[in-house]
C-alpha cells in the first residue's frame, strides 16, 4: 500500500551548517547547540568504567577493553558480545562466543586479533570437529591468514577420485570412513561434493591458522593445527565510534543500554560523548557526510 504525504521543504540540519562554516565558528556553534548534550544526563549506574581497573588476568591472558568480565555487574565495560568468562582455576578464558565452545589462548591488543581454540579438540590425538562459530553482527571477522578444514564424517561411500578429500584412518568406524580437505572451494566439482555429503552422516568446517597446515600433509597435521586454533580480527563497534573518538569508552547494562564513560568519571546514556576533542568529532562527521 502506498501512502502519500505532503511534500515539505527540507531544512538543512544544524550540523550540516557546521561543515560549511569556518572551524572556529563551527566550534563555537557546536558548543552552543550541544552544550546540554555534552554535559548530558549522567547515568544512575553505580559502577564507573575505568579501562585500567576493569582489566584482569585470566590464566596467562590479559583481558582488557573492549573485552569485559562477564561477572561484572551491573555495567559491562566493553563491546556487547565480547564478554569473557574466567572459571576458577581455568588456565584459559572462555568467550561468550559460540556458547562457550571455544577458549582464548591469546589477545593481541596492538594488532587487534583474538586466537580461539575449540575446547573439544584441545589435546586430542585424533579430534573430531564439533562446533561452528557464528559471528553474526559482532565487530569480528576471520583473519585473512586463516584457512578452512572441511570434514565429512562417517561416510558409507568414498569421495570422487578427483576430489581433494583424504581419508582419516583414526576416525574410521566399522566400514564407514571420514575425510578431510583444506579449503574445499570447489566450483567445477560441486556435484562431486554433493555426492560425498549425501553419503555421510555429518559435515563440519573448522578454521585453523594457514601456517599450521598444508594440503599435502593435512591428515598428519590436522590435529596439531586444530589445537593451535584460529584467529579473529576485531574492529571498533559502530555504535561506539563517536564515544571513542571523544576519548571515552563504550559500556552497556543488563538491558543492553549503551553508555559512554569518560576519563573525568562522568558517563552518559543519552547519546552524548565526552568533553574535549570536539573539533575532531566535527571534522569526522563532516568527512563522513562528504563521502555520501
Amino acid at each position: 500500500m502506498l501512502f502519500l504525504t505532503k511534500r515539505r521543504t527540507k531544512k538543512m540540519p544544524s550540523h550540516h551548517l557546521l561543515c560549511i562554516l569556518s572551524p572556529s565558528l563551527s566550534l563555537l556553534l557546536f558548543f552552543f547547540f550541544s552544550s546540554a548534550s555534552f554535559h548530558g544526563v549522567h547515568s544512575t549506574f553505580s559502577t564507573i568504567c575505568d579501562p585500567v581497573a576493569s582489566s584482569f588476568l585470566c590464566g596467562n591472558v590479559s583481558i582488557e577493553y573492549p573485552f569485559w568480565n562477564e561477572s561484572d555487574d551491573p555495567v559491562h565495560c566493553g563491546y556487547p558480545g565480547l564478554g569473557i568468562i574466567c572459571p576458577f582455576g581455568s588456565p584459559h578464558p572462555i568467550p561468550l562466543l559460540g556458547d562457550g565452545a571455544f577458549f582464548v589462548t591469546d589477545i593481541n591488543y596492538h594488532n587487534k586479533t583474538l586466537t580461539l581454540v575449540d575446547i573439544d579438540v584441545a589435546g586430542q590425538r585424533c579430534p573430531k570437529a564439533l562446533h561452528n562459530l557464528t559471528i553474526g553482527s559482532l565487530p569480528l571477522d576471520y583473519n585473512s591468514a586463516d584457512v578452512n578444514l572441511t570434514f565429512f564424517f562417517n561416510c558409507s561411500a568414498p569421495p570422487p577420485v578427483s576430489s581433494p578429500f583424504v581419508a582419516i584412518d583414526c576416525l574410521q568406524f566399522r566400514d564407514n570412513r571420514s575425510y578431510v580437505s583444506v579449503n574445499m572451494g570447489w566450483e567445477e566439482e560441486e556435484a562431486g561434493a554433493s555426492d560425498v555429503v549425501s553419503d555421510c552422516e555429518d559435515t563440519m568446517v573448522a578454521s585453523v591458522k594457514g601456517t599450521e597446515v598444508t594440503a599435502a600433509k593435512v591428515v598428519e597435521v590436522f590435529a596439531w593445527a586444530m589445537s593451535r586454533g584460529f584467529v579473529l580480527d576485531w574492529e571498533a563497534a559502530k555504535e561506539c565510534s563517536a564515544c571513542e573518538l571523544s576519548g571515552g569508552g563504550c559500556a552497556f547494562n543488563q538491558t543492553e543500554e549503551l553508555l559512554c564513560f569518560c576519563k573525568d568519571g562522568s558517563n552518559h546514556t543519552d547519546g552524548s560523548v565526552c568533553k574535549g576533542r570536539i573539533e575532531v568529532l566535527i571534522l569526522h562527521r563532516c568527512s563522513m557526510e562528504s563521502i555520501f
